[in-house]
């Protein structure tokens, strides 16, 4: 396709691969090709004889834009100081078996794991009833192979959710289903 549009193809080469496109591809690059036919037709403009010594001038005239203490506050920066307390925290979680633990849920709480295989995912979250149908507030951890967990604290009873894929939404396979009421299907856990 690169050959194609940067015109290194010959005639026939070129009307065998569009040929081959879908028909809503081939009429993109038709069009392309057309515009781009029409383009190289252009004469050619070279700016102005000074044209470049005038934008660096004026470029040059500007002053400088100023900083305030907010600007100065957000912008980040890393010091060999900072570095080395990035350093020492991340060791401190790693030998402090305290640091690491998580926290429990209330006793009335009931800790679930979902857990949803998609190795060609980019991000993936769920999304039911025990966090209002959120897209974001529950992201997947992902894991080898392409699995993706999360363990959830919640309250004994039924509970209806879906996995929701690269923003596409898509019941558990490994949990039973019932009607959303919608035409669709939510997987449901029971505790």
């Amino acid at each position: 396709m690169k050959r194609l549009l940067d015109r290194e193809l010959g005639a026939r080469e070129a009307l065998e691969l569009v040929a081959a496109l879908p028909e809503g591809e081939r009429k993109e690059v038709l069009a392309y090709l057309r515009l781009s036919s029409l383009a190289s037709a252009l004469p050619a403009v070279e700016p102005s004889e000074g044209f470049e010594e005038r934008v660096r001038a004026r470029i040059r005239a500007r002053p400088a834009p100023r900083r305030g203490l907010w600007t100065w506050l957000r912008t980040p920066r890393l010091s060999p100081l900072g570095a080395l307390g990035a350093v020492a925290a991340a060791v401190a979680l790693v030998l402090v078996p305290g640091l690491r633990e998580r926290p429990q849920p209330p006793q009335d709480r009931l800790v679930a794991r979902l857990a949803l295989r998609a190795p060609e995912a980019r991000r993936v979250s769920v999304a039911g009833d025990f966090n209002g149908w959120s897209t974001e507030a529950t992201p997947l951890r992902r894991g080898p192979g392409g699995a993706w967990t999360v363990e959830l604290p919640l309250g004994p009873g039924r509970h209806q959710y879906q996995f929701v894929v690269d923003g596409t939404f898509v019941p558990d396979p490994a949990a039973p289903t019932v009607d959303d009421g919608f035409g669709g299907r939510n997987a449901i856990l029971d505790l």
